[in-house]
């Protein structure tokens, strides 16, 4: 990892509402503030974002303004700055309402919404040119892995947004997070040398397309059924900088020991 920051994410999902949300910070931030060490390490080791519905992030931004220990991004935008579009955010709005990251490509945008290659470049591309820093998600489903597919679709996700979006400039410290959709929800794990080998792939893919100092400088996380009690398997594997979690991540507790375990 070098000098990067761990990353760590929590994919809220349509999950809480304003109150269960600004609860969730109350006891994350008392949390943090009762341990020495997390309130030291966070803000020089870690980059904490939580991703919440859009609706609820102004109320946390402005709970988070008196202790920035945690970030927020928006789980999904439009790659139009405004619009005719019923139902999108725009990243404008989504930076006013106190987002600093935006997820895209994520496997249930692209298979329960049906969001292609180019509409999730497009979003990328938009995100980096307004200011908004995407996270990648990438990551083959089960029947693409049982026919042995999982190295193609992979390379074709990264190299299909990533491609054109270089031709517009230079890409610093990407964020690109692995998700294996068998393992999303499940409880089925991908083994820490099978999340290893993928984020390998997705940065040897980096050095084709954009140089071996965006590919090194890149933050490759895993994400798919991650908790407190394999956060650290995962991040002692070479080349996870971070992860992606999503259901562990609505506990407040179990988010707590996530930071914590993922610091040592």
């Amino acid at each position: 990892m070098g000098n990067r920051k761990i990353f760590i994410g929590g994919n809220w999902k349509m999950n809480k509402g304003a109150g269960e949300s600004l609860q969730f910070l109350d006891r994350v931030i008392k949390g943090i503030k009762a341990d020495k060490y997390l309130m030291e390490a966070i803000p020089q080791r870690m980059t904490a974002v939580i991703f919440p519905q859009a609706a609820n992030l102004f109320p946390m931004y402005e709970t988070l303004k008196e202790y920035p220990l945690i970030s927020l991004g928006v789980q999904n935008i439009h790659w139009e700055n405004s619009g005719a579009f019923t139902g999108e955010n725009s990243i404008a709005a989504s930076l006013e309402s106190g987002a600093g990251f935006a997820l895209v490509g994520h496997s249930e945008r692209r298979h329960i919404f049906g969001e292609t290659d180019e509409v999730i470049g497009r979003k990328f591309r938009s995100c980096l040119g307004n200011g908004l820093k995407p996270v990648l998600c990438v990551g083959e489903t089960g029947s693409e892995r049982s026919r042995g597919n999982t190295e193609t679709v992979i390379a074709h996700q990264v190299g299909s947004v990533l491609t054109d979006a270089l031709e517009n400039g230079k890409i610093n410290e990407l964020v690109i997070a692995y998700e294996p959709v068998w393992a999303i929800g499940t409880g089925n794990n991908a083994t820490a040398s099978d999340a290893r080998e993928c984020c390998s792939l997705i940065r040897e893919t980096l050095c084709r397309i954009a140089g071996p100092e965006s590919a090194e400088n890149a933050y490759i996380l895993y994400g798919g059924s991650v908790k407190s009690s394999n956060a650290r398997i995962y991040l002692q594997e070479d080349g996870i900088d971070g992860l992606l979690v999503g259901g562990a991540s609505l506990d407040p507790e179990e988010f707590l020991k996530i930071l914590l375990t993922s610091l040592f």
